[in-house]
């Protein structure tokens, strides 16, 4: 069986890690398949919403330390950087590009793996699942954005917490702390989750890729540029279909037919 399943169902691309004998653990192979994978699902049109989720009891553990698909150098300063970047660049992926993406986080998510789930832009957890910032009982620094996203979410003080300990944090707290956006029963979290991403798929996409460019430059930008980019995008949403529809609807008192163009 492959590593990694993907099917794209009623405009949804669903992605699913498919080694569960390792804990969905991934190996640097399965990763570069996965960028190259959502590169064409941002750039074809009938995908309007990414769905990631696992099988078996873990969602994905970081990386596969026990070898293969990986650099064979990756216990030396150069080889451990540039395997990092392969790691940075599936999270930077995920946070950027211009699909909703959602989480189905099905058990535990550790290293890596938990920073993936955090790079996208809704999460599900199982009641079961289990987030760890493990990289300091390992003695590692953390990577895939762990630093960039986990402060932004639930605060210096919590994150500095959390990697400083390396413990694990159950579903029910990362969802008082912020970290997550539902908790669900286990036997239910891929029908919550699918229907929340039909759901997302039938909104405007391009008006949602907008969006969520807006929001991941706010952070860093000052209220007049925020003010200059909303502007901005405010005149590229003029440009869409959905936009049209959406003003169509209003003055016609139905629901908007988004196609998401």
């Amino acid at each position: 069986m492959p590593d990694t399943l993907f099917e794209v169902k009623d405009s949804i691309a669903l992605i699913t890690l498919n080694r569960a004998e390792k804990l969905n653990s991934v190996t640097l192979n399965q990763l570069e398949e996965l960028v190259i994978k959502l590169n064409g699902f941002e750039q074809d049109d009938s995908v309007r919403a990414v769905l990631i989720t696992a099988t078996g009891r873990g969602f994905c553990t970081g990386a596969d330390l026990s070898g293969g698909g990986g650099r064979h150098d990756v216990t030396t300063p150069m080889g451990m950087k540039l395997s990092a970047h392969v790691y940075g660049r599936i999270c930077f992926t995920l946070a950027t590009m211009e699909k909703p993406v959602i989480a189905a986080v099905n058990g535990i998510a550790a290293g890596s793996g938990c920073n993936l789930a955090l790079s996208c832009d809704i999460i599900y957890a199982a009641r079961s699942a289990r987030f760890i910032q493990i990289f300091v009982k390992r003695g590692m620094c953390p990577d895939c954005g762990g630093t960039f996203f986990v402060p932004r979410l639930i605060g210096l003080a919590k994150a500095k917490e959390l990697f400083f300990s390396g413990d694990s944090v159950d579903a029910q707290t990362a969802l008082e702390l912020g970290m997550i956006n539902r908790v669900v029963d286990d036997d239910q979290l891929m029908n919550e989750a699918l229907a929340y991403a039909g759901k997302l798929a039938q909104m405007p996409t391009r008006s949602i890729g907008m969006i969520k460019r807006l929001l991941n430059r706010s952070s860093d930008s000052d209220l007049l540029t925020q003010l200059d980019f909303e502007a901005a995008y405010q005149g590229l949403a003029t440009s869409t279909s959905d936009m049209s529809e959406g003003w169509a609807s209003f003055f016609e008192k139905r629901e908007p037919r988004f196609q998401g163009k």
